[in-house]
């Protein structure tokens, strides 16, 4: 009974603690491993390849297409023209 409840302090006090210190090592360097081959994967597909072209936005295409300019175009302004 004696040896069980030494076997258990011992455990407790210095295998649990070891197993615990290895097991958070072990974490570490995966959780480093993986940010670090992320890191390499987005810097390689951030490189561009020579003759490539990115476009970030396409603008909408309208079903209705009319003739008629829009205010907000900008092309053409009406106006009159005062004589003094």
């Amino acid at each position: 009974m004696l040896k069980l409840l030494a076997f258990g302090l011992v455990f407790y006090y210095v295998i649990w603690p070891l197993i615990r210190f290895m097991f958070k090592g072990y974490i570490i360097t995966q959780v480093h491993r993986f940010n670090s081959e992320q890191a390499y994967r987005q810097k390689q597909a951030q490189q561009k390849k020579e003759g490539t072209i990115d476009v970030d936005y396409v603008p909408p295409k309208n079903s209705s297409k009319s003739s008629k300019p829009k205010a907000d175009d900008g092309d053409y302004v009406p106006y009159e023209e005062i004589k003094d």
